[in-house]
């Protein structure tokens, strides 16, 4: 009887201990992403209002979800143009989730003198990394310029999110950049990814996986920032390019990690 009272003892916690392996990402509309386990959650770019139509993002109700499902113990903000962030809708989450904290560049933080103690500035002078702890997630930012000569004085920050034994990396609105040696100075290589969050356009370049293996390296890709008007043809294109990507088209889509 001692024997199989252990034996299912032993089943209850190792089923435990697989559940909780077990990670979730969920697609919030344009570069947002909610990633999740059975304790913890950071949300990245995930709380904007529509910008435009080539934008995808998070409908009311998924907002809703955010501030009263979701509640992610951290809101992360690559950089402060209208498709990534939302000034109004982030202090209302932190109003309603008074644990809950906020990283971003000074672009973004300095919107939120009231909530000082609970928001997390990332310095984007150099490359140096910076990491903080919240809670059981690693989190770490580091500067990764913005693509397009037109955005070179906007402050986008990268992040890589350590939770449960997984590292996630989420660039922002950046692009390969050679000219300026922009991933051979990050040197994500030494990071060890899992999963490398993108906008898809990093993969437009015809050497796409050579530099995604040679800057970053990670087990999977997931592709990002994917206009609500692509024609089907060139969303369909690019899956058969690239069969082992994960292409998020729709809200509150998920993948399970």
């Amino acid at each position: 009887m001692l024997k199989i009272l252990f034996l299912i003892i032993s089943l209850l916690y190792s089923i435990s201990g697989i559940s909780q392996e077990n990670i979730t990402l969920t697609y919030t509309g344009n570069m947002g992403i909610l990633i999740s386990d059975d304790q913890s959650s950071v949300l990245i770019d995930g709380l904007h209002t529509k910008y435009g139509d080539d934008y995808l993002f998070p409908s009311g109700e998924v907002v809703h979800k955010i501030n009263t499902k979701f509640k992610p113990n951290a809101i992360l903000f690559t950089h402060y143009h209208g498709d990534h962030f939302s000034a109004s809708l982030s202090r209302e989450y932190l109003d309603l989730n008074k644990k809950a904290v906020l990283l971003g560049a000074n672009q973004i933080t300095k919107n939120f003198s009231k909530f000082k103690n609970r928001v997390f500035t990332i310095a984007t002078k150099d490359y140096t990394k910076q990491t903080i702890d919240i809670g059981k997630v690693k989190i770490t930012g580091v500067k990764i310029n913005h693509a397009g000569k037109r955005h070179v004085a906007v402050e986008n920050v990268g992040y890589i999110i350590h939770i449960n034994n997984k590292k996630f990396l989420h660039v922002g609105d950046t692009s390969w950049l050679e000219e300026i040696d922009l991933f051979n100075e990050l040197q994500l290589r030494d990071e060890n990814i899992d999963i490398a969050i993108l906008p898809y356009w990093m993969l437009m370049q015809d050497d796409a996986l050579i530099l995604i293996k040679k800057y970053i390296n990670p087990k999977k890709v997931i592709a990002t920032h994917i206009s609500p008007k692509i024609k089907k043809k060139e969303l369909l294109d690019l899956k058969n390019r690239y069969p082992e990507i994960h292409f998020l088209t729709t809200l509150e889509q998920q993948i399970q990690l």
